[in-house]
């Protein structure tokens, strides 16, 4: 064969071959915006019981989330709510709430957070037999405690401790994404040896140091706190104390390197405002922060009435309302914050200002560098759900996934259990 027309077959078929590639990569399939419901058996029965929105991993891989279903895992015979990780790539779940052994909980647990390799997830637990306690709680006091489960090895251990080695009634708890820092609120009688105080304050642990810190601001000891949220690099916390019998609140960011408190809900001039901020969350690297309020003098010319989402740079002190529209909705509140800082996901509730008519919660993701906006609690009829509200959990880097949380039987086909589900709504 003359070299010529070697050359040409080879040029003929390597123009095939770079045809037929070309063909299957357009061929692929791009994966749509979808809905994908949390809890399903492994033969992909629906959860026989309540199931709760998720946090996710750094990359969105691994959801964490808190079912009562008892037929996600085999072997699920404790009667009580469990924390469970699902692998969205391989569509697997496994129970975490489980001592180092392999024991389930005899008692209810809650999922909280999970760390960016979606190796160490954290959670509470009124459970007594998930690590050996020195001081046996009494057996009528049930109440939580801090658990870190590591889910490479297996180990579970916890992470709050009393001065008399009992548990310290825990109200939540948050951890950085190295799962270094871990903040959560519980009562100074039991974790303070000189503090008779029993509203439960901010408390940090450093787990490579080993060393706790109350973070909590002193000079309001009747005031309880609530956490919300650790940056993922564990440079800030931010926080809520508030009266139980007042009008009372302060949101707090509290920086973890330099030791010092930044109070969020303020005016222009830095005057605390006249009502609460809430629900808040923060960016991966702690600069910004997402939180709702129903104050009007945040910013300027707020004259809506209703609650609003706003973001302040912790850096620079400026602040964003965001509103999702005044004349057709109820407030908008509940934000989360995408890691990047580019989108911000709330809820909304319509409402027909002149009947007084209210609608169902759905949610939305706002791109704050576009302004545009998404529904993401869209129905399978490609509409906002009609039957119950959809509450908001989590948004991944990239509003690339949300979690929810709702009792529709409108966000997936055939969902018929009758019971509150945990979704992950796919954008992209």
């Amino acid at each position: 064969m003359y070299a010529s027309t070697r050359i040409a077959l080879a040029t003929g078929l390597v123009a095939a071959l770079l045809t037929l590639s070309a063909t299957t990569a357009s061929a692929a399939p791009t994966p749509a915006p979808h809905t994908e419901r949390l809890g399903t058996s492994p033969t992909g029965e629906q959860a026989d019981s309540y199931t709760y929105g998720p946090e996710f991993s750094a990359d969105g891989r691994f959801a964490v989330f808190t079912s009562e279903a008892t037929n996600l895992v085999p072997g699920d015979t404790n009667g009580q709510s469990d924390v469970f990780v699902r692998d969205l790539r391989k569509g697997t779940v496994e129970r975490v709430n489980v001592s180092s052994t392999g024991v389930q909980a005899d008692n209810t647990s809650s999922a909280f957070d999970i760390s960016r390799d979606g190796r160490y997830v954290l959670f509470t637990s009124q459970a007594r037999n998930l690590v050996h306690w020195d001081t046996p709680p009494p057996a009528d006091e049930w109440v939580d405690d801090v658990y870190l489960h590591d889910r490479r090895t297996g180990r579970t251990e916890r992470l709050s401790f009393g001065t008399d080695g009992r548990s310290v009634d825990v109200g939540g708890a948050e951890m950085s994404a190295d799962a270094r820092y871990v903040a959560f609120t519980a009562r100074p009688n039991r974790m303070e040896a000189d503090d008779p105080n029993g509203y439960r304050m901010l408390y940090l642990l450093d787990r490579r140091t080993g060393k706790v810190k109350r973070v909590s601001e002193r000079t309001r000891p009747e005031w309880t706190s609530v956490v919300y949220d650790v940056s993922d690099d564990g440079s800030r916390i931010v926080y809520n104390q508030f009266q139980y019998r007042g009008p009372g609140s302060a949101l707090w960011a509290y920086d973890i390197r330099k030791g010092t408190q930044q109070q969020l809900n303020v005016t222009p001039d830095g005057t605390p405002t006249t009502a609460s901020a809430v629900d808040a969350s923060l960016t991966a690297n702690g600069r910004y922060v997402a939180f709702s309020s129903s104050a009007p003098d945040l910013v300027p010319d707020d004259t809506n009435g209703d609650s609003d989402v706003f973001v302040r740079d912790l850096r620079t002190g400026k602040i964003r309302r965001i509103s999702h529209n005044a004349e057709t909705a109820f407030g908008t509140q509940s934000p989360e914050i995408s890691p990047d800082g580019r989108y911000v996901a709330y809820e909304a509730t319509p409402r027909n200002r002149a009947t007084g008519y209210f609608g169902v919660g759905n949610v939305y993701l706002r791109d704050l560098r576009t302004g545009t906006v998404r529904l993401v609690s869209k129905s399978v009829t490609g509409g906002t759900v009609e039957d119950e509200a959809v509450t908001l959990y989590s948004v991944t880097r990239g509003g690339k996934e949300v979690g929810l949380s709702s009792g529709s039987t409108q966000l997936v086909p055939d969902d018929t259990n009758g019971v509150t589900d945990g979704f992950v709504r796919h954008l992209r």
